[in-house]
């Protein structure tokens, strides 16, 4: 055999267990991503286009959304093609990682609306809590994966709690509540998969009822505002019910099919406030209607199937545990994002999944998806 045909059968035996791998890729999972980034894209520009309040920086909106999701895209394609059991290997080093970019955001972060939880990258400002929450997934499964034959142990639970709670209480100093819950959902997540007694959890949460009076004086003025005006928004219809009241408005005034895009009023006249992120349901309620509504849950809905799917689908209890974090994440996204939007959930600032705009947010959910294709493309 010529040395070229030697060459040629040795880059084909290289390159056949990466082909393989990829023939192994979730394409539900992979196509709800794209078709959720294309639905975000949408949603930005018709949130900012016409928004008064906004000028000419509208459609820059757009234009960041665009590069954004590349840079997500590119971060789900790396951290799918890693082994994501590498990760598990180093995960008490990732877990100092995001201590101390917490840190950090408390010593020279930026503040934005009131709270300190950014940091200035390349003129943009990065949210290092939203790849916390990725980190904070690893780091917890790897730990329960490990003990599994000890999860009945109250011990082993606390051991998981004391591991969570140093970058929660980080993240509620800056203050940022919302953020703080999605790691307790998470943990909930994780740990009820790992094999956690419902009686354990239920403990746990009666634990954290009991320590609400001590939660509430440590929150901050505004904060406490937003929970009150949660219960009745009427009692101050201009101050601090106002987000509440026009998110219902526009929500309910998308009727069946919607006033279509751009062509909504609240938000273009600066009545829903944050409209692009915060209230971005509110804004595609108003603009495309229940219809919309139901386009964006069925994606939703094939997303977190899918996710469940490779989770049970894993090689390892690691892997099974890592996919349960990204759906608790997610998940719990989603509901308290939408239930904030039609008042059933207090204002907390929690991002809705691909449709809020926000880099931060975004590159992070891509990198937490590319996880589960990882863990897809490694399972038989």
């Amino acid at each position: 055999m010529s040395t070229a045909a030697l060459s040629y059968a040795a880059a084909e035996r290289r390159s056949a267990p990466l082909i393989r791998r990829l023939e192994r890729l979730d394409p539900f999972l992979l196509a709800a991503t794209l078709l959720l980034i294309g639905y975000g894209l949408v949603m930005t520009y018709s949130a900012t286009f016409e928004d008064t309040t906004l000028g000419a920086e509208g459609a820059q909106f757009v234009i960041r959304g665009v590069v954004w999701a590349a840079l997500g895209l590119a971060a789900m394609v790396v951290v799918a093609y890693a082994d994501y059991r590498w990760l598990g290997a180093i995960a008490p080093l990732l877990y100092l990682v995001a201590l101390a970019m917490l840190v950090l955001i408390l010593v020279i972060g930026r503040e934005t609306l009131g709270a300190q939880r950014a940091l200035v990258v390349a003129g943009q400002n990065v949210q290092v809590s939203e790849l916390a929450k990725v980190l904070v997934i690893v780091v917890l499964a790897k730990y329960f994966a490990d003990r599994r034959d000890r999860i009945g142990s109250p011990l082993t639970l606390l051991g998981g709690l004391l591991l969570l709670g140093p970058p929660a209480f980080l993240v509620f100093r800056q203050p940022d509540l919302g953020t703080t819950l999605v790691f307790l959902a998470i943990f909930v997540g994780v740990s009820f998969i790992a094999g956690a007694r419902p009686w354990q959890l239920a403990t746990l949460a009666g634990i954290g009822i009991a320590a609400l009076p001590v939660v509430w004086t440590l929150m901050k003025d505004y904060q406490r505002a937003r929970l009150v005006s949660f219960l009745d928004p009427y009692a101050d219809p201009l101050g601090t019910g106002w987000n509440i009241i026009q998110s219902l408005i526009a929500v309910g005034s998308g009727g069946v099919f919607g006033k279509g895009l751009t062509a909504g009023t609240q938000s273009p006249l600066g009545y829903l406030p944050i409209a692009e992120s915060d209230f971005i349901f509110a804004n595609l309620a108003e603009d495309l209607g229940f219809v919309g509504a139901l386009v964006l849950f069925a994606l939703y809905l094939v997303l977190l199937v899918a996710a469940l799917r490779v989770a049970f689908r894993a090689p390892d209890a690691f892997g099974a545990l890592v996919g349960a974090g990204v759906v608790s994440m997610l998940g719990f996204q989603i509901f308290v994002n939408v239930g904030m939007a039609i008042s059933i959930m207090p204002v907390t600032g929690i991002p809705l999944p691909f449709i809020s705009h926000g880099g931060s947010s975004l590159v992070s959910i891509c990198a937490a998806l590319g996880l589960l294709q990882s863990i897809a493309m490694r399972s038989d």
